[in-house]
């Protein structure tokens, strides 16, 4: 490995860690803050300390792309001012003398989110969500929300009513996820490990296309009851639990795009830390030491990764709002980003 790529590595991986520590240590203290006001008897000191452990995996999966950026900037601004840029040019080496040890850095951050995201995540943010939904939030016996359920190949649509009713969307579906029946009632309870249907109408394909019918009343014993379980959260699952539940989702033909958002945006979150390498790397690369430039720059790079967070949630608003197609919302900020960094790049090199 050459000397000068382990230098350039070792001191952009040591600012890396060193940035990455700082606005963990910040987020703790903020969230202790903000955590504090909930202490009782159902949240205590023990609570509030795991809580803050389990959403440090977490946050530093959030971070990683800003961690890198800042921490690349400073560092390309300490080299121009040390004219270690200027020292680099002269003796004739090329701008990949200087990319490859930092993309190198960007891409084992990346590694480290994805990791996160994969294996980490949904462990700590399954517990952490139930800490905040029932310690903090109180919401433990809240049931006010529609549920999706799952027993075998049927699934349960649950619509809250009043007084342990509900409005029931039942799904019947073969091995193969192809639909079978559904079964439609406008009010429902459970009661003695059945459901008990009133104003109810069955559809299912037939060789005219489709049969209905209505009845009165049904009763249908299942295992699964309003108490059962809620739907997963998409961070809770990996990557092979989220394309099996999207896949299944959609066998039954129900909706899955906050799902599918969830899983692209999985694959796509690393890969923001190599543009905002790239993005630091173009617009903080000075052959000069003066403090104008190098300030600019790190303005520049830090505005525009905030505004590529602006157009992260914005894609993620309007695929929650069907306006856009869930996996080309989080794909787009990487590719507009990402050919952004590079067009920067290129034409600083002169192409």
């Amino acid at each position: 490995m050459p000397i000068i790529f382990r230098w350039i590595f070792s001191a952009c991986l040591m600012r890396t860690l060193t940035t990455l520590i700082a606005l963990l240590a910040i987020f703790v203290i903020i969230e202790t803050f903000d955590k504090t006001r909930y202490l009782g008897d159902t949240f205590n000191i023990g609570l509030l300390i795991e809580y803050l452990a389990l959403k440090i995996p977490f946050m530093a999966g959030e971070f990683m792309p800003v961690v890198v950026l800042v921490a690349t900037s400073v560092y390309l601004v300490e080299l121009s001012r040390h004219q270690e840029i200027v020292a680099l040019r002269a003796a004739g080496l090329g701008i990949n003398k200087l990319v490859s040890p930092i993309l190198s850095v960007a891409a084992l951050a990346a590694a480290i989110t994805f990791g996160i995201s994969q294996w980490v995540a949904p462990v700590t943010n399954h517990r952490m969500d139930d800490i905040e939904r029932i310690h903090i939030k109180h919401q433990a016996a809240n049931k006010s929300s529609i549920q999706w359920l799952k027993d075998g190949h049927t699934f349960f649509k649950l619509t809250p009513l009043s007084q342990q009713q509900y409005a029931v969307v039942v799904l019947q579906t073969d091995a193969r996820g192809h639909w079978l029946k559904k079964i439609d009632s406008s009010k429902a309870f459970y009661k003695d490990g059945q459901w008990i249907l009133h104003q109810v109408y069955i559809s299912s394909p037939s060789a005219d296309g489709l049969s209905l019918t209505h009845q009165d009343y049904l009763t249908l014993a299942s295992d699964v009851s309003p108490q059962t379980a809620r739907p997963p959260e998409p961070d809770a699952m990996d990557i092979i639990a989220l394309n099996h539940y999207i896949d299944s989702l959609q066998q039954a033909g129900l909706k899955a795009e906050s799902y599918i958002y969830s899983l692209h945006k999985k694959i796509t979150a690393p890969l923001a830390c190599l543009f905002m390498a790239l993005l630091a790397i173009a617009l903080c690369t000075h052959i000069s030491n003066r403090s104008s430039s190098a300030s600019w720059g790190v303005i520049s790079a830090i505005s525009l990764g905030l505004l590529f967070y602006v157009f992260g949630n914005a894609s993620a608003l309007l695929a929650g709002n069907g306006q856009l197609p869930p996996a080309y919302a989080a794909w787009l900020p990487s590719l507009v980003f990402g050919g952004f960094s590079i067009y920067l790049l290129l034409q600083r090199e002169g192409f």
